[in-house]
Protein backbone atom coordinates (compact mmCIF):
# COMPACT_ATOMS: atom_id res chain seq x y z
CA UNK A 1 0.00 0.00 0.00
CA UNK A 2 1.31 3.40 -0.91
CA UNK A 3 1.23 6.30 1.51
CA UNK A 4 -0.43 8.71 1.78
CA UNK A 5 -3.51 6.60 1.03
CA UNK A 6 -5.47 9.62 -0.29
CA UNK A 7 -3.92 9.95 -3.73
CA UNK A 8 -6.05 10.85 -6.73
CA UNK A 9 -3.43 9.66 -9.22
CA UNK A 10 -3.30 6.14 -7.74
CA UNK A 11 -6.10 3.96 -9.16
CA UNK A 12 -8.10 1.93 -6.65
CA UNK A 13 -7.28 -1.75 -6.29
CA UNK A 14 -9.86 -4.15 -7.66
CA UNK A 15 -10.73 -6.99 -5.30
CA UNK A 16 -11.21 -9.57 -8.03
CA UNK A 17 -7.99 -8.76 -9.90
CA UNK A 18 -5.60 -8.10 -7.04
CA UNK A 19 -6.84 -9.81 -3.87
CA UNK A 20 -9.22 -12.66 -4.69
CA UNK A 21 -6.63 -15.05 -6.18
CA UNK A 22 -3.86 -14.32 -3.67
CA UNK A 23 -3.13 -17.19 -1.33
CA UNK A 24 -3.27 -16.09 2.32
CA UNK A 25 -0.17 -16.42 4.44
CA UNK A 26 0.21 -19.02 7.13
CA UNK A 27 -1.42 -18.02 10.40
CA UNK A 28 0.73 -16.90 13.28
CA UNK A 29 0.55 -19.03 16.39
CA UNK A 30 2.45 -17.62 19.32
CA UNK A 31 4.03 -19.88 21.88
CA UNK A 32 2.42 -18.80 25.13
CA UNK A 33 4.27 -19.19 28.38
CA UNK A 34 2.33 -21.04 31.10
CA UNK A 35 3.63 -18.66 33.79
CA UNK A 36 3.85 -15.25 32.10
CA UNK A 37 0.64 -15.76 30.10
CA UNK A 38 -1.23 -17.67 32.76
CA UNK A 39 -4.34 -15.47 32.64
CA UNK A 40 -4.96 -16.17 28.91
CA UNK A 41 -3.08 -19.45 28.40
CA UNK A 42 -6.10 -21.73 28.62
CA UNK A 43 -8.49 -19.88 26.28
CA UNK A 44 -6.46 -17.55 24.03
CA UNK A 45 -6.78 -19.68 20.88
CA UNK A 46 -10.28 -20.99 21.52
CA UNK A 47 -12.90 -20.36 18.87
CA UNK A 48 -15.25 -18.97 21.53
CA UNK A 49 -13.07 -17.89 24.45
CA UNK A 50 -14.43 -17.53 27.96
CA UNK A 51 -17.78 -18.95 26.93
CA UNK A 52 -20.06 -19.79 29.89
CA UNK A 53 -17.77 -17.97 32.30
CA UNK A 54 -18.33 -15.00 34.58
CA UNK A 55 -16.33 -12.71 32.29
CA UNK A 56 -18.83 -12.65 29.39
CA UNK A 57 -22.61 -12.67 29.28
CA UNK A 58 -22.90 -15.63 26.90
CA UNK A 59 -22.63 -16.52 23.23
CA UNK A 60 -23.44 -12.99 22.06
CA UNK A 61 -20.42 -11.39 23.82
CA UNK A 62 -22.38 -8.19 24.22
CA UNK A 63 -20.95 -7.57 27.69
CA UNK A 64 -17.56 -8.53 29.03
CA UNK A 65 -15.57 -7.79 32.15
CA UNK A 66 -11.89 -8.74 32.44
CA UNK A 67 -9.48 -8.24 35.35
CA UNK A 68 -6.42 -6.02 35.10
CA UNK A 69 -3.90 -8.84 34.76
CA UNK A 70 -5.82 -10.32 31.83
CA UNK A 71 -6.05 -6.96 30.07
CA UNK A 72 -2.35 -6.35 30.67
CA UNK A 73 -1.46 -9.74 29.17
CA UNK A 74 -3.63 -9.11 26.11
CA UNK A 75 -2.02 -5.70 25.73
CA UNK A 76 1.46 -7.20 25.88
CA UNK A 77 0.61 -9.90 23.33
CA UNK A 78 -0.89 -7.37 20.94
CA UNK A 79 1.75 -4.72 21.51
CA UNK A 80 3.24 -5.25 18.04
CA UNK A 81 -0.06 -4.29 16.42
CA UNK A 82 -0.63 -1.15 18.50
CA UNK A 83 0.52 2.21 17.22
CA UNK A 84 3.06 4.16 19.24
CA UNK A 85 1.13 7.37 18.57
CA UNK A 86 -0.97 7.74 21.68
CA UNK A 87 -0.97 11.56 21.71
CA UNK A 88 -4.33 12.84 20.47
CA UNK A 89 -2.77 16.16 19.47
CA UNK A 90 -0.92 14.32 16.70
CA UNK A 91 -4.21 13.82 14.81
CA UNK A 92 -5.28 17.47 14.99
CA UNK A 93 -7.26 18.40 11.85
CA UNK A 94 -6.96 14.79 10.66
CA UNK A 95 -9.75 13.10 12.55
CA UNK A 96 -13.45 12.46 11.97
CA UNK A 97 -14.62 15.88 13.17
CA UNK A 98 -12.20 17.64 10.83
CA UNK A 99 -13.26 15.46 7.88
CA UNK A 100 -16.95 16.08 8.61
CA UNK A 101 -16.33 19.81 8.72
CA UNK A 102 -14.31 19.72 5.50
CA UNK A 103 -17.13 17.88 3.74
CA UNK A 104 -19.74 20.33 5.02
CA UNK A 105 -17.62 23.27 3.81
CA UNK A 106 -16.74 21.59 0.49
CA UNK A 107 -13.02 21.74 1.29
CA UNK A 108 -10.14 19.29 1.04
CA UNK A 109 -7.59 19.20 3.85
CA UNK A 110 -4.03 19.08 2.42
CA UNK A 111 -3.02 15.43 2.36
CA UNK A 112 -6.52 14.32 3.31
CA UNK A 113 -9.48 12.84 1.44
CA UNK A 114 -11.77 14.66 -0.96
CA UNK A 115 -15.52 14.32 -0.56
CA UNK A 116 -18.56 15.05 -2.61
CA UNK A 117 -20.01 18.41 -1.54
CA UNK A 118 -22.63 18.18 1.18
CA UNK A 119 -24.29 21.41 0.01
CA UNK A 120 -24.24 22.16 -3.68
CA UNK A 121 -25.29 25.81 -3.38
CA UNK A 122 -21.96 26.99 -1.97
CA UNK A 123 -20.85 28.78 -5.14
CA UNK A 124 -24.09 30.65 -5.77
CA UNK A 125 -23.51 34.29 -4.98
CA UNK A 126 -26.38 36.30 -3.59
CA UNK A 127 -26.48 39.64 -5.40
CA UNK A 128 -28.41 41.29 -2.57
CA UNK A 129 -25.81 40.37 0.05
CA UNK A 130 -22.08 40.62 -0.53
CA UNK A 131 -18.99 41.94 1.23
CA UNK A 132 -19.53 45.51 0.03
CA UNK A 133 -23.07 46.18 1.26
CA UNK A 134 -23.02 44.22 4.53
CA UNK A 135 -21.70 46.27 7.45
CA UNK A 136 -21.60 43.24 9.75
CA UNK A 137 -19.30 41.18 7.55
CA UNK A 138 -15.58 40.95 8.28
CA UNK A 139 -13.45 41.48 5.17
CA UNK A 140 -10.16 39.56 5.09
CA UNK A 141 -8.00 40.57 2.14
CA UNK A 142 -5.24 37.95 2.36
CA UNK A 143 -5.62 34.32 1.36
CA UNK A 144 -7.20 32.15 4.05
CA UNK A 145 -5.66 28.72 4.45
CA UNK A 146 -7.85 25.64 4.34
CA UNK A 147 -6.66 24.59 7.81
CA UNK A 148 -7.97 27.85 9.25
CA UNK A 149 -11.39 27.33 7.70
CA UNK A 150 -11.66 23.81 9.10
CA UNK A 151 -10.27 24.66 12.55
CA UNK A 152 -12.39 27.80 13.00
CA UNK A 153 -15.40 27.33 10.72
CA UNK A 154 -17.52 30.08 12.26
CA UNK A 155 -14.76 32.67 11.88
CA UNK A 156 -13.30 32.07 8.42
CA UNK A 157 -16.40 30.93 6.51
CA UNK A 158 -19.32 32.99 5.34
CA UNK A 159 -21.96 30.29 5.68
CA UNK A 160 -20.95 27.39 7.93
CA UNK A 161 -23.53 24.61 8.03
CA UNK A 162 -23.38 21.15 9.62
CA UNK A 163 -19.85 21.76 10.90
CA UNK A 164 -18.38 20.02 13.94
CA UNK A 165 -16.07 21.78 16.34
CA UNK A 166 -13.03 19.80 17.39
CA UNK A 167 -10.86 20.21 20.46
CA UNK A 168 -8.11 22.74 19.80
CA UNK A 169 -5.54 21.13 22.08
CA UNK A 170 -5.54 18.20 24.46
CA UNK A 171 -3.35 18.11 27.59
CA UNK A 172 0.27 17.31 26.88
CA UNK A 173 1.04 13.61 26.99
CA UNK A 174 3.97 12.84 29.29
CA UNK A 175 3.67 9.06 29.33
CA UNK A 176 6.79 7.14 28.31
CA UNK A 177 6.47 3.43 27.72
CA UNK A 178 8.84 1.50 29.97
CA UNK A 179 10.98 -0.95 28.02
CA UNK A 180 12.37 -2.66 31.10
CA UNK A 181 9.73 -4.72 32.94
CA UNK A 182 11.81 -4.63 36.14
CA UNK A 183 11.40 -0.86 36.55
CA UNK A 184 9.04 0.34 39.29
CA UNK A 185 5.58 1.59 38.40
CA UNK A 186 6.49 5.24 39.10
CA UNK A 187 9.97 6.48 38.26
CA UNK A 188 11.60 9.59 36.81
CA UNK A 189 12.33 9.01 33.14
CA UNK A 190 15.20 11.16 31.82
CA UNK A 191 13.26 11.87 28.62
CA UNK A 192 10.53 13.86 30.39
CA UNK A 193 12.73 15.00 33.28
CA UNK A 194 15.85 16.46 31.60
CA UNK A 195 16.45 19.01 34.37
CA UNK A 196 18.27 17.64 37.36
CA UNK A 197 16.95 18.18 40.84
CA UNK A 198 17.74 21.47 42.53
CA UNK A 199 20.76 21.22 44.78
CA UNK A 200 21.16 23.57 47.68
CA UNK A 201 23.94 23.98 50.19
CA UNK A 202 23.26 23.92 53.89
CA UNK A 203 23.47 27.31 55.52
CA UNK A 204 22.83 29.29 52.33
CA UNK A 205 19.83 31.65 52.48
CA UNK A 206 17.95 33.18 49.60
CA UNK A 207 17.32 36.53 51.28
CA UNK A 208 19.57 37.91 53.99
CA UNK A 209 16.79 40.12 55.36
CA UNK A 210 14.76 37.12 56.58
CA UNK A 211 15.54 36.45 60.22
CA UNK A 212 17.05 33.07 60.92
CA UNK A 213 14.55 32.19 63.63
CA UNK A 214 11.56 32.77 61.29
CA UNK A 215 11.25 29.15 60.23
CA UNK A 216 8.22 26.92 59.72
CA UNK A 217 8.17 23.58 61.48
CA UNK A 218 5.44 20.99 61.10
CA UNK A 219 3.83 19.88 64.32
CA UNK A 220 4.76 16.54 65.81
CA UNK A 221 2.79 13.60 64.45
CA UNK A 222 2.03 15.30 61.11
CA UNK A 223 2.35 12.92 58.16
CA UNK A 224 1.18 12.88 54.53
CA UNK A 225 -2.27 11.65 53.61
CA UNK A 226 -2.42 7.92 52.84
CA UNK A 227 1.10 7.50 54.16
CA UNK A 228 0.26 4.05 55.46
CA UNK A 229 -0.90 2.84 52.04
CA UNK A 230 1.38 1.31 49.44
CA UNK A 231 2.24 3.52 46.48
CA UNK A 232 1.72 0.75 43.94
CA UNK A 233 0.85 -2.93 43.92
CA UNK A 234 1.64 -5.95 41.82
CA UNK A 235 -0.65 -4.98 38.91
CA UNK A 236 0.05 -1.23 38.89
CA UNK A 237 2.94 -1.35 36.40
CA UNK A 238 0.93 -3.64 34.11
CA UNK A 239 -2.25 -1.58 34.45
CA UNK A 240 -0.78 1.83 33.55
CA UNK A 241 -0.11 1.02 29.84
CA UNK A 242 -3.58 -0.49 29.55
CA UNK A 243 -5.14 2.92 30.24
CA UNK A 244 -4.01 4.25 26.88
CA UNK A 245 -5.07 2.65 23.59
CA UNK A 246 -8.60 1.34 23.03
CA UNK A 247 -10.08 -1.15 23.73
CA UNK A 248 -7.55 -2.08 26.39
CA UNK A 249 -8.45 0.88 28.58
CA UNK A 250 -11.92 -0.60 29.09
CA UNK A 251 -11.99 -3.28 31.76
CA UNK A 252 -15.69 -3.82 31.02
CA UNK A 253 -17.81 -2.90 28.05
CA UNK A 254 -21.32 -3.29 26.69
CA UNK A 255 -21.50 -3.53 22.92
CA UNK A 256 -24.43 -2.15 20.98
CA UNK A 257 -24.12 -4.98 18.45
CA UNK A 258 -21.85 -7.93 18.03
CA UNK A 259 -21.37 -10.46 15.25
Amino acid sequence: MRFPPFDDEEPPLDYGDNILDVEPLDPINMDLDPEDDESVYEWFYDSKPLLFSKFVNGTSYRRWHLPVDTMATLYRLGNQLISDLSDRNYFYLFDKQAFFTAKALNLAIPGGPKFEPLFRDMDKDDEDWNEFNDINKVIIRHQIRTEYKVAFPYMYNSRPRKVQLDCYHYPALCYIRAEDPDLPAFYFDPVVNPISAFRSEHGQTVDDDIPEDDTFVLPAGCEPILNSKELYGDNTANGIPVLGPPPFQLAHWQNASCD
